[in-house]
């Protein structure tokens, strides 16, 4: 009874081991999306994305003669809602990895550039591998609606970047929104 006593104890100590909670807890967490782009949950607007028109001019620029790796990501509005577009610009097809069902993410920034929002908080994915090919010219798009994405969120002036979550492929999108 002892013996059975002790190996219910150790498997009760290894079971427990890795299970202390979120390591991330009480720091700052940061997504980097290796396309030249960053995103915080630091509380301060670290993102090196354009806000000038010489800057948009520029990314629009590079996109169109993207690097390896890059998809063309691009936000439409229909009424309020958003649609996100990653589009293949490449003229080879794009045999895109997911590590998980999560094909895209996205980040809602007050005017201060704080984190109010992001969509895969509290969200589970599938943990399967994912692939699929994007021909060249193909696009994926991801509709969101505005009411999920305003939801509350108090009145102001926001912005919103779509991330592409592909494990080998990146693209983002940003756009500002209001919130009345």
């Amino acid at each position: 009874m002892y013996k059975m006593m002790i190996l219910l104890l150790v498997f009760t100590m290894l079971a427990a081991c890795g299970t202390g909670g979120n390591s991330n807890e009480g720091s700052s967490v940061t997504n980097d999306t290796s396309s030249g782009s960053e995103v915080t949950d630091g509380g301060e607007d670290d993102t090196d994305l354009p806000d000038s028109e010489e800057s948009k001019e520029e990314l629009e620029k590079d996109l169109k003669g993207a690097k390896e790796g890059e998809l063309a990501g691009h936000i439409d509005r229909q009424d309020k809602d958003f649609v996100f577009t990653v589009t293949n610009n490449h003229e080879k097809d794009a045999d895109i990895h997911f590590s998980s069902g999560q094909e895209y993410d996205y980040v809602v920034q007050d005017a201060s550039g704080k984190t109010v929002k992001r969509l895969s908080t509290g969200m589970m994915y599938t943990q399967a591998i994912k692939e699929l090919v994007l021909a060249p010219g193909e696009s994926l798009e991801y509709p969101t609606t505005y009411k999920d994405v305003s939801a509350d969120l108090p009145p102001g002036e926001y912005s919103i970047q779509f991330i592409f979550t592909g494990t080998n492929y990146h693209a983002t999108a940003k756009e500002t929104f209001t919130v009345e």
